[in-house]
């Protein structure tokens, strides 16, 4: 059975001890294969070999102490959080302002504390508590345990303090620390939600309606109910609502949204055109192919919420030092209090300096340290289209050295032109119907150069090398000149009942921005070469025009993956870049595979990343991107890590306040966030 993949909605998810939590529970579901769980999104991908009922994943996120819910329950907690941290804010500020009137003789005053205090945490911090009480339940510690455990022991210290000994009270640090907290949250969710703006901004590219044309009319109607096969109508300035080819008419459609091409592409009938994109001054009937959910923005779309749910490699580390973390927090925090009143220190002291000590070694940084930079570094790339398939895809292309490059399609055009025909006027429709069958770029060619062709039986395709069938009785074979045994530079052959039949010279011309964009691969340090199957003269042509110095041409399949085995056994991490079909090998062995996709045609689903439109210069700029999100991970882990182990001893020595340790916990996981966000200049 096909593996079948559910999106679970997940609340109460607050550290990156929460995402290892989850995992863990979902795991141990028979049937469920891979977690995968997001911080950021807060989500988690589960994939199944079975059937699994919803209910029995949603059981297994509530057995851990969270919440699972459906996608259509899911609500936005933002506004309700600015209140609460907004109410709690003012109440810590009240307390604050009452600490001179709070001396050992002003118990009235410390009740009125002692009454905020309890608001506050039976309010707007109660979930904190209720989920450490669920986490020790189900025996698993997290964020909610360490703000839960030392508020909780600074309100029992200053209620004794206030009952039976008349001493200091730290009502107001309870009050500020939750409010903090939630503080910092209100900075993180948006923070969360601008790193997520580009996924965003996908889904809302498509209009709820379309105007289809039926029965002699036309009518506007929700784009859930048009079907493939309608014809609809795109007016001038509209944005377009399905996937389609163009029936008739003519229009510039800006495509830049989708593949960040600025320059409008022009529509004729014939051509395709994209939900999301935006239409230009005239007015074109769409036949319908794909809506809604099959669309390729849905594609897109779909496609980067999978990859931001993806760990880099990177993450191991993260993931490993927070599974341990709390529990060791936790005493680290019991001997701060032990340490403290064995050197004579009072209760109030000794508590105090162990809340800082579990307040300020919350890890919410180290759980978005990763994930942040890689959702914003992929939402960034989607922007200049480059489809980047998740975390460990990042952190690949960060470490490349060499790219390798497919000619055909890739550093040209893709639109060969057929130049020279040696054969005879007779022959050449019985060629044009083989490659009439065929997909081809260079048999496009043939096809268009004869005005056209059909009619062959018995197709047979024979990949890197031709193709052959049966036309009006004969047996004609068109490809490499090699393969039909006939001495030739050119690029396509034929024979006709075994004899030779001529040859065609084709030229297919370079891209416009490839020259330029190859010179910035060499900028960057890069080793390109060229892999194609193509003859040696034509291979080198394009090498001279656009400065590449290795060249390996005539490679079946089967070869091109052999020159990349080589190349990686050298110690060269290798980006491979290609049309994606004939180049299927080499790209799935490569270090990374890009795919090169044009409009629907785009494979979303196929290799490690996706250019989105037909320019090397976005390849570049993702390499660069991968290499900068790599640095802010790393600078990400480094700073979450110091913190900790700064902040850690600073508070167990009785140098850092509890409101203080909180204030830093707080906007820590910030930072880590506005530190990604960096990115999304690049």
């Amino acid at each position: 059975m096909a593996a079948r993949q559910i999106l679970l909605p997940i609340q109460g998810m607050s550290c990156a001890a929460c995402v290892g939590h989850v995992e863990r529970a979902l795991l141990a579901v028979d049937g469920v294969q891979t977690v995968r769980v997001s911080l950021l999104t807060n989500d988690a991908r589960v994939e199944m070999d079975k059937d699994v009922p919803w209910e029995t994943l949603a059981k297994a996120v509530d057995g851990a102490g969270y919440e699972a819910a459906a996608a259509v329950e899911w609500k936005d907690e933002y506004p309700g959080l600015v209140r609460a941290a907004g109410l709690t804010l003012l109440a810590g500020l009240a307390a604050m302002a009452a600490m001179p009137f709070s001396d050992h003789h002003s118990t009235g005053m410390k009740w009125l504390q002692w009454a905020a205090a309890t608001l506050v945490m039976a309010g707007p911090g109660r979930g904190y508590y209720v989920r450490a009480v669920q986490g020790l339940r189900h025996g698993r510690m997290d964020m909610s345990t360490l703000i839960a455990v030392g508020t909780g022991a600074a309100y029992l210290y200053s209620l004794a303090a206030t009952v039976l000994f008349h001493g200091h009270v730290y009502y107001e640090a309870v009050v500020f620390i939750i409010a903090l907290v939630l503080v910092g949250k209100v900075f993180e969710l948006r923070a969360r939600r601008q790193t997520a703006s580009a996924l965003e901004s996908l889904v809302k590219l498509q209009p709820a309606t379309a105007i289809v044309l039926r029965d002699g009319g036309q009518s506007e109607v929700p784009v859930h109910e048009v079907r493939a096969g309608d014809l609809v109508l795109l007016q001038p300035g509209a944005q377009v609502a399905v996937d389609g080819i163009v029936d008739s008419g003519d229009s510039s459609v800006d495509e830049s949204m989708l593949t960040g091409e600025p320059v409008p592409v022009w529509k004729t009938a014939g051509t395709r055109v994209s939900a999301g994109t935006l239409n230009g001054l005239g007015a074109l009937k769409v036949r319908v192919t794909a809506t809604g959910a099959a669309t390729t923005v849905s594609q897109i779309a779909r496609a980067m919420r999978e990859a931001q749910a993806t760990r880099a490699p990177i993450q191991q580390l993260a993931d490993k030092v927070s599974s341990i973390f709390v529990p060791a927090v936790m005493g680290i925090s019991l001997l701060t209090l032990l340490g403290w009143l064995g050197q004579g220190a009072e209760w109030g002291e000794a508590v105090a300096n162990a809340v800082a000590v579990l307040i300020i070694a919350c890890p919410c940084a180290m759980g978005l340290a990763v994930p942040a930079a890689v959702m914003v570094a992929t939402g960034r790339a989607a922007q200049f289209g480059v489809l980047i398939k998740g975390g460990e895809a990042l952190e690949r292309l960060a470490d490349i050295d060499t790219v390798v490059l497919d000619k055909t399609g890739t550093i040209t055009e893709g639109r060969p032109v057929v130049t020279e025909f040696s054969g005879t006027p007779e022959d050449l429709p019985l060629i044009a119907a083989v490659e009439a069958m065929s997909e081809h770029p260079l048999a496009r060619s043939v096809v268009t150069y004869a005005g056209g062709g059909g009619g062959a039986t018995a197709f047979q395709a024979h990949p890197g090398r031709g193709a052959e069938a049966t036309v009006q009785g004969r047996r004609v074979r068109v490809g490499r000149p090699d393969w039909l045994g006939v001495d030739s530079a050119a690029p396509i052959s034929a024979t006709i009942d075994g004899r030779p039949a001529g040859v065609f010279s084709v030229e297919d011309p370079v891209r416009p921005s490839s020259k330029g964009a190859i010179a910035r691969m060499r900028a960057e340090a890069l080793d390109v070469a060229i892999l194609t199957g193509d003859a040696e003269a034509a291979a080198q042509r394009v090498a001279g025009e656009t400065g590449i110095g290795r060249v390996f041409a005539r490679l079946l399949p089967a070869e091109k993956l052999e020159r990349i085995r080589e190349m990686q056994a050298g110690g060269r991490k290798v980006l491979m870049i290609g049309d994606g079909i004939n180049d299927a090998p080499a790209l799935a062995k490569a270090d990374v595979g890009m795919a090169m996709a044009t409009g629907a045609d785009i494979a979303v689903e196929a290799g490690d990343a996706t250019l989105l439109r037909a320019d090397l210069n976005a390849a570049v700029d993702a390499i660069r991107l991968a290499r900068e999100a790599k640095r802010v991970m790393k600078s990400n882990l480094f700073w979450a890590f110091a913190y900790n182990a700064v902040g850690i001893p600073v508070a167990a020595l009785g140098f850092l306040n509890p409101i203080v340790a909180s204030a830093a916990m707080a906007f820590s996981s910030v930072s880590v966030l506005a530190n990604s966000l960096r990115l999304r200049g690049r």
